[in-house]
């Protein structure tokens, strides 16, 4: 009886680490509603002496002022990076919308909690939080709804040894040197879903977000 539970405790083990930070099937597109993409690179420079770059598993806050079913309203969501750093929210209203931090967890800095206030353009920085709480609220929104794709492209948030959090977001990552010496190379964040999920309906309006 407990070689029988063993086993299965293994198989199960194993299914878990498997599946448990890949991304989910994308819901098929519904009428009016648009999908969210992009991608989270986290690279720790120095920070606390320590030296590494977190993509998988992180939770993205993400908010928007939109236009659902005549009216505008406020919203407020989470997406989970999958283990290649990449975010995607399938049927949400058209609007604007900003990335208003992340939360994660480094093997050497525990939890990491990032977040811009997007109340102040003089102050329109990502910043460390001493809470994992991110509140959804702000009112500078950067990105818009386009052939029902919201693209934030790749978003790659340095945490440099000063503490201070430097922030960039870019169409393709040509020649990066990450802070523990690898360098990449990343094609535009719609080629990542269109190759993921070729016979999604969604892949026509990603397709057109390559040219």
């Amino acid at each position: 009886m407990r070689t029988r539970f063993f086993i299965w405790f293994l198989i199960f083990s194993a299914f878990w680490i498997s599946c448990g930070s890949t991304l989910p099937e994308i819901d098929e597109p519904v009428e009016n509603k648009c999908l969210i993409i992009g991608s989270v690179i986290f690279d720790v420079n120095g920070y606390h002496e320590v030296n590494t770059t977190v993509r998988e598993n992180i939770e993205v806050a993400i908010i928007g002022k939109v236009i659902d079913s005549g009216q505008e309203k406020r919203v407020g969501f989470w997406a989970e990076t999958d283990d290649n750093g990449y975010f995607a929210l399938a049927n949400v209203p058209p609007g604007m919308y900003a990335i208003k931090g992340f939360r994660t967890r480094t093997m050497d800095l525990g939890d990491v909690a990032v977040i811009n206030e997007l109340t102040d353009p003089q102050r329109n920085y990502f910043e460390l939080s001493r809470s994992d709480a991110i509140p959804m609220t702000g009112s500078l929104l950067d990105v818009a709804s386009k052939n029902r794709v919201i693209n934030f492209k790749h978003n790659i948030f340095s945490l440099h040894r000063n503490g201070i959090i430097s922030f960039q977001r870019s169409n393709q990552i040509r020649d990066f040197k990450l802070s523990a010496g690898d360098v990449i190379n990343l094609p535009p964040v719609p080629s990542y879903f269109l190759e993921k999920f070729p016979a999604s309906a969604w892949s026509v309006f990603l397709d057109m977000q390559m040219n």
